[in-house]
Formats: C-alpha cells, sequence, structure tokens
C-alpha cells in the first residue's frame, strides 16, 4: 500500500506535443493514409487527452497524497478515495471512453491507455475494500494491479512512439517516469523515457 501511483498514466505526459511534420505536394497523394493516423493520434494527445485531464490529476493527487512516507490515517484514506478520489476516475474512465478516434492505429493505442486507467481504478478499489475488511491480502492485489496498470501503460507509450516514428511526427519533450514533463532542447522523432 506505501507504494505511489506515481506511475500512473505515465504515458499520457506525452500530451507534451506532438507535431506532424509538413510533406511535399507530391507526396500528399502517397500518403492520405498516413495522414488520417497522424491527424488522429494528434488530436488523441495533444487535444482529447488533455480536455478531460482534471478528474484523472485530482484522483491522482488525493491518492499519492497518502503514501507519502508518513503514516497513514485510514479513515481519512477511506472517505478521500470513497468521495473524491474513485468518482473522480470513473468519470474519467467514462470520458476517456466516449473520446472517438478514427483509424485502427490510434483505436490500439487508446485501448492500451483505457486498459491502464481501468486497472488504476480497480487497484484503488482494492485498497479501499483492504481497509474497509481489515484485509492485507487484498493489499498484495492492489500492488499487482497496479503492475498491471504500468505494463499497459508502458505499451501505450510504446504505440504511440511506433506511431510517431513511422508517421512523421515529432515529439516536443521527453516523458518522465514520476509524471512530471520536461522540455526537450532538441525535437526527437521518438521520446525516451527517464528511469
Amino acid at each position: 500500500m506505501k507504494k505511489k501511483i506515481c506511475i500512473i498514466l505515465t504515458g499520457l505526459m506525452m500530451t507534451c506535443a506532438l507535431v506532424a511534420c509538413g510533406k511535399d505536394k507530391k507526396e500528399e497523394v502517397a500518403v492520405d493514409e498516413t495522414k488520417t493516423v497522424q491527424e488522429d493520434l494528434v488530436e488523441f494527445i495533444n487535444d482529447e487527452l488533455p480536455g478531460i485531464a482534471t478528474d484523472k490529476d485530482n484522483a491522482l493527487t488525493i491518492y499519492n497524497s497518502y503514501f507519502n512516507g508518513t503514516e497513514v490515517d485510514n479513515s481519512a484514506l477511506l472517505t478521500d478515495l470513497k468521495s473524491n478520489a474513485i468518482p473522480s476516475l470513473e468519470k474519467y474512465i467514462e470520458n476517456l471512453s466516449a473520446i472517438e478516434v478514427e483509424t485502427d492505429e490510434v483505436k490500439e493505442v487508446k485501448q492500451a491507455y483505457l486498459m491502464g486507467v481501468q486497472k488504476q481504478y480497480e487497484a484503488m478499489k482494492m485498497v479501499v475494500n483492504a481497509v474497509e475488511n481489515e484485509m492485507p491480502d487484498y493489499l498484495v492485489q492492489a500492488e499487482a494491479l497496479i503492475v498491471e496498470a504500468q505494463t499497459y501503460m508502458n505499451d501505450y507509450e510504446n504505440k504511440v512512439k511506433e506511431l510517431a516514428a513511422s508517421n512523421q511526427i515529432t515529439i516536443n519533450s521527453n516523458t518522465i517516469s514520476s509524471g512530471t514533463v520536461e522540455e526537450a532542447t532538441t525535437e526527437v522523432a521518438t521520446t525516451e523515457v527517464a528511469q
């Protein structure tokens, strides 16, 4: 239970600016499909995800505030998770599910991301069950769900990198594992995850 969910949504920090590179007019006819993937991915990462991020940020801030190395007040944790964090994450999942993407490639990206968020949601609910029922085994299950969520988020991030590299999209900053974003000094075709 002491683990932070700072791993949550590391891939989301890629909202930092995907930019589709320009093309010559000669190339436009040959790359109509690529251009569709470009536009779809850039819109999903740059416009759609940041537009709904408040609920996710609220949920994670609440959760992480209880796991900062100090002793956890179980009563306050339960109240905050049940009244604030979990409802916020439910709303985020609902809004994320409602985002429409057009291309199969970006649908795969969205699905990996959605699965990661859902596992994080399940982990929070498992923590509530663990505390309410005084079941330490549930905490182990919650940690397993967090690990599973990270696997999906890694898959999401890898899919974004692959699509960016194969569709002339530039990622303008690096994703940091703590969930913070630093501006890159140069534009690169893919991001690197700092460990």
